[in-house]
């Protein structure tokens, strides 16, 4: 994917500039920033020419190609072409129609119209409609379908019959190019002849405020007004009838009008405007821009082009890079001097911009390459440099070179800190440590040779005219008497680097460390980092809006933390501060910022943000933002496995009782920011509460017990603060694992009513015979007594039985009936049992899982019986390799389990990796000549955090998947 920044017609150049004059005028005509993301085939698309772009209701963006379709969930698309489609000859699809019942449907060059719904496809109509070219669809109120077809205008009525509706109503035999609703039943028609309104079976002229030229599109404007695209420009025409002409001569393809009133427009000549106020924007899209045009439901412009998909979205942030005129991307230090020149140092030197021009500024010989700037300082119309490997260099406003400072050595130390005080004397800080410049004679007060962990990256002047130090062994404090403290690394403050200070005006000192942000109150110290909800923990700069909130820059972009949020977390009232992050997403060059140089940051007068980056500067405007923070996106299930097996999402999932393994994937729509999506799940019945996911899509569980369970998935875009329900998204699935037939309730009553009734008969028989006559008694008696004992004998042999029958069944439910090995069932018993004694001992205890490879494939090749013996065969290979001190079982499919009890996760490895070698040269001639069967394996060591059964066997799981991933025939470990 990749990303481009868009200002107004001034292009990229005039923003920056703008930004400094600063962010309000680096916007188009209505003040808004926006940059432009693009997907290609190398980010999965089928075809790079996308024809055609719809939302549908859940949320997924769809677009039509050359090669097929496509679902977008923000981060990845599933593809759906003919090869992966039986049945649906999706080659070529200019028209998509999101349908209101969740269904989508598809017009396509020449073989009709499918509609997919609920993960089916299937193709509409009669015989005579599956080879129609579509160019547009509308479903009509009565259920029927307009189709245009090259020239014709054609309903399919509920039945899939197709019906000449242009020409019966008598629309000109002209092509038809798109279709709207006009209401009341009515249709709006765009043709090369004009438009026309069909209602009533009669096709009349409309929209002659258009005259007659070819109408492409047609769109309403969302306030009851129309606009059409036509080949002499678009015309407008509200609700009111008042009609405006823009582009007049210029050929446009589609239109529409956003959220905020914009209307965009694609040209033929390939280009994509955005007309706003009394403005146009020209938007850097790759590839000339097709008809394919959507405003999604968060205002997102999506385009199509032959170039591939591109997302237009409004951003808080704007780039400044060597495209620019920047002399490097990997910009280092930036500052903003009294005049409001804006000064940029990176590895190729020094820039200045000012009144709209990029000045290249030499410290080095000419024709020579200038040193990396690592330190700016500005005081009294002076610029002080500090670089890489040729000291300091003090410069005019206009960015000559008046003096230069050596600090001595064989070679000149790496200069990453700089304070120039109002007496005239300069701080230098650096490799060597920590020196003094004034009146000429330079003085070190801080040796780095002395001292190795006494490198100097930050000084900070204190309102009481303190001098703090930040080095990369702890920090330091040099106060008004000339006396120097030290705080060491890690003991006394809790850091090793120390990147910045900030002093509050009641008296806290702010820190950005590599441990989090550190506040200083009376000599102790409170650290803000990972734990309370900061993405990272090491932090270059510290900046304060003077909004309430402090602006901190790490590896991974830009984040904004409320004082107030920081306060609440001192006093107990709560655990997780809601971290904004700025970042590539919202239009930063890069997310990756810079420290151990200063000022890694900077505010500008007007209060702009700017922050140095790896990819170029960052300019951001905090006063919008977040402007999109607080909206819920929604959370959709994408797929179901279950047993490797996929299956479709449904509102309930049942699984039978032998399932062991489901895998369900969710995702939030959001468009926006995808990747600052975080999520949260939870099996209610089975989970004691959430699981937090991160930024993970996908909830695992295996071998859960029968019973009724729902499984809740959350999700919510940072800042992430999950009090805060009405900004979270979620989505439910009810799951239900049917017991066993012999665990089931029916068949318990019916057993027992069975003995019941055998009692019953029982004690019948055994009393008729009291019920014969008297004078036979004794002869009776004697006839029943020898039967009783034939009968206790037969029951003596009936119990035998039976006790067999048990042991067979007991057998039978603890062994797999194909390899003879022990099942899931009696593996998990003696996992269990397992990991009590090893707790109970002291003893190490491994757990791996091992998968033939491309089983599958052994299936469909030498049939079930050629699976089965391979089956057997490595059942036969486990038990020869893993003796008596160890457990396997078939874990189910073609997964086995092995307890590896008294081995370390080493001695583990060695045995499996023999396992596997041994498996790999055996040859299963039976089964084919030849044939040789591979292994993935993946095993995880019971320790703190995977001690349980579960925790194990899912640690073991994703190991044996990262297996499969590496390239399969393989031992992975935890």
């Amino acid at each position: 994917m990749r990303s481009t920044w868009l200002a107004s017609w001034y292009g990229c150049m005039a923003l920056v500039l703008a930004c400094l004059a600063w962010l309000p005028a680096a916007r188009a005509a209505d003040g808004r920033h926006y940059m432009v993301s693009d997907w290609t085939m190398d980010d999965g698309l089928p075809h790079n020419l996308v024809h055609a772009l719809a939302q549908d209701r859940d949320g997924f963006i769809w677009a039509g190609t050359w090669e097929g379709v496509v679902r977008f969930n923000g981060r990845r698309f599933t593809v759906f072409d003919r090869q992966n489609t039986p049945g649906a000859e999706l080659s070529g699809v200019f028209s998509i129609l999101a349908e209101p019942d969740g269904g989508v449907l598809f017009g396509t060059a020449a073989d009709g119209v499918f509609r997919h719904y609920r993960g089916r496809w299937q193709r509409l109509g009669e015989p005579g409609a599956r080879r129609l070219p579509v160019t547009a669809l509308l479903r009509g109120a009565g259920g029927e379908l307009w189709i245009a077809s090259a020239n014709r205008l054609l309903r399919m009525d509920v039945h899939g019959r197709i019906h000449d509706a242009g020409a019966d109503a008598g629309l000109p035999g002209v092509r038809v190019n798109a279709l709207a609703d006009g209401g009341d039943g009515a249709v709006l028609v765009a043709t090369d002849a004009g438009a026309y309104r069909l209602q009533d079976g009669r096709a009349m002229p409309w929209a002659d405020w258009a005259g007659t030229h070819a109408v492409r599109g047609i769109a309403g404007d969302g306030a009851g007004g129309w606009l059409l695209a036509t080949v002499n420009g678009v015309y407008w025409q509200d609700r009111d009838g008042r009609v405006e002409h823009l582009h007049p001569g210029d050929r446009v393809e589609a239109v529409l009008r956003d959220g905020v009133g914009a209307i965009w427009m694609s040209l033929s000549s390939g280009e994509l405007l955005r007309h706003a106020g009394d403005g146009d924007e020209r938007l850097d899209i790759a590839g000339p821009v097709s008809a394919a045009l959507l405003v999604d439901r968060e205002g997102l412009v999506w385009s199509g082009s032959t170039d591939g998909l591109h997302r237009v979205a409004e951003v808080a942030a704007v780039g400044f890079t060597r495209k620019d005129g920047l002399g490097s991307d990997y910009v280092r230090v930036v500052l903003q001097s009294d005049d409001r020149a804006l000064w940029i140092g990176h590895a190729d030197g020094l820039d200045r911009w000012h009144q709209r021009r990029m000045q290249r500024v030499r410290l080095g010989a000419a024709g020579g390459r200038d040193p990396s700037v690592l330190a700016l300082a500005w005081r009294d119309g002076t610029l002080w440099a500090g670089t890489y490997d040729q000291g300091v260099f003090a410069l005019d406003a206009q960015g000559r070179v008046k003096q230069r400072i050596r600090l001595g050595g064989p070679r000149e130390p790496i200069v990453r800190a700089l304070l120039a005080d109002p007496d005239g004397g300069l701080w230098i800080g650096g490799t060597h440590g920590l020196s003094h410049y004034r009146d000429g004679r330079l003085r070190l007060r801080l040796d780095s040779r002395e001292q190795p962990a006494a490198v100097v990256q930050a000084l900070y002047r204190d309102p009481d005219g303190t001098l703090w130090i930040g080095t990369t062994g702890g920090m330091a404090a040099l106060g008004p008497d000339d006396v120097l403290r030290t705080w060491g690394a890690e003991g006394e403050v809790p850091a090793q680097y120390v990147f910045d200070f900030l002093r509050d005006p009641g008296g806290d000192l702010w820190i950005a460390s590599d441990r989090g942000l550190l506040r200083m109150r009376n000599g102790s110290f409170r650290v803000y980092d990972h734990r309370h909800g900061l993405p990272r923990d090491k932090l270059f700069r510290i900046i304060d809006d003077q909004a309430g909130n402090l602006w901190l820059p790490s590896n991974i972009g830009v984040f904004r933390v409320a004082r107030a949020e920081l306060d609440q977390i001192d006093a107990g009232t709560r655990r997780q501060l809601a971290v904004h992050v700025m970042d590539r997403s919202d239009g930063m060059p890069g997310s990756q910022g810079n420290g151990a140089s200063m000022p890694a940051g900077w505010r500008a007068s007007n209060g702009a943000l700017a922050f140095p980056t790896s990819a170029g500067l960052g300019l951001i405007d905090p006063r919008i933002a977040g402007r999109y923070d607080g909206k819920a996106s929604p959370v959709v299930f994408e797929a179901v496995s279950v047993d490797g097996v996929a299956r479709a999402p449904a509102a309930l999932l049942r699984l039978e009782p032998d399932a062991r393994r489901v895998a369900v994937a969710y995702t939030a729509l959001n468009f926006r920011a995808p990747d600052k999506m975080r999520y949260r799940y939870r099996l209610r019945g089975f989970d004691a509460g959430w699981v937090e996911a991160g930024s993970g899509t996908e909830a695992v569980y295996t071998n859960l017990p029968p019973g009724q369970y729902r499984l809740e998935v959350q999700a919510m875009a940072l800042p992430l603060d999950w009090a805060r329900q009405p900004e979270v998204g979620g989505a439910e699935m009810a799951l239900e694992v049917v017991p066993p037939l012999w665990r089931r309730t029916s068949s318990q009553v019916l057993l027992g009513l069975a003995l019941v009734a055998a009692v019953v008969l029982g004690f019948w028989l055994r009393t008729a015979s009291y019920r014969r006559s008297q004078h036979r008694l004794s002869e009776v008696i004697a006839a029943r007594t020898e039967e009783l004992s034939d009968k206790n004998r037969a029951l003596e042999l009936a119990g035998a039985e039976r006790d067999r029958l048990l042991q067979r069944l007991e057998h039978q439910a603890t062994h797999d009936v194909l390899t003879g090995l022990p099942n899931r069932r009696a593996a998990e018993l003696h996992l269990r049992q397992a990991l009590e004694r090893a707790g109970d001992r002291g003893e190490p205890l491994c757990v791996a899982l091992i998968d033939i490879d491309h089983f599958k494939q052994i299936n469909d090749r030498h049939g079930h019986h050629g699976g089965d013996r391979v089956l057997r065969e490595v059942a036969e290979l486990l038990r020869l390799h893993l003796d008596g001190e160890q457990f396997v079982s078939r874990h189910g499919g073609e997964e086995f389990l092995a307890v590896l009890r008294g081995l370390t996760l080493e001695q583990a490895l060695q045995r499996l990796q023999a396992l596997r070698l041994a498996l790999a040269r055996t040859r299963m001639d039976e089964v084919d000549p030849g044939l040789v069967v591979t292994a993935s394996i993946g095993v995880a060591e019971c320790r703190p955090g995977q001690e349980s059964p579960r925790t194990l066997l899912a640690a073991a799981d994703r190991q044996l998947y990262r297996a499969k991933r590496e390239g399969r025939n393989r031992v992975c470990a935890a």
